[in-house]
């Protein structure tokens, strides 16, 4: 048991030396994301189906505004059944309004879900291609650590290189900008 011990406190400097040796990686998603064509197209998408839904809100908006302007002109005249009628209508409106806005915000997200769960699912899936192919044992998002120390591995053009992100390419300088 003594030698068992023995041998046993001699490999764990080795087995403590193995594990510094692990590759660390880092990756900035949302750098990735920002150029990924896919984003844009579904960007887009959204944005079409919000203006959309923006024109409907506002075409309500307005019929309200329309039915509460005649009711002000002739509330002087209404009898109180009517205006009672009238007021009830003004506020089943306004609740339509308001049901309507906040499902059409649930449906926005819903379809931004489903147009987004592909392509996170993709860069995902390029990310751990390229942990396997860089030996990294693990991969963090560079946007959320405190500290990154220089053998860290930036493994973000990596992953858009795999996603077929092309370089940006550099501004040109002007011949009389100072330095």
């Amino acid at each position: 048991m003594k030698k068992f011990l023995i041998s046993l406190l001699l490999m764990l400097p080795l087995a403590f030396s193995a594990q510094a040796q692990q590759k660390i990686g880092v990756v900035n998603t949302a750098a990735i994301m920002e150029e990924l064509p896919d984003v844009k197209a579904a960007t887009t998408k959204i944005q079409d189906l919000a203006k959309q839904y923006d024109a409907e809100i506002k075409r309500m908006q307005d019929e309200m505004k329309t039915k509460l302007e005649a009711y002000q002109k002739e509330e002087a005249s209404m009898t109180d059944v009517i205006k009672k009628r009238r007021q009830q209508e003004l506020q089943e409106m306004e609740a339509r309004t308001q049901n309507s806005y906040q499902m059409m915000q649930e449906e926005i997200q819903k379809e931004q879900e489903k147009l987004m769960a592909p392509i996170r699912t993709k860069v995902t899936t390029a990310i751990n291609k390229v942990c396997e192919a860089q030996g990294c044992a693990y991969v963090f998002e560079s946007g959320v650590m405190l500290a990154m120390g220089s053998t860290a591995l930036d493994l973000t053009q990596a992953v858009k290189d795999v996603l077929g992100i092309r370089p940006a390419a550099a501004p040109a300088r002007t011949s009389g900008a100072k330095k």
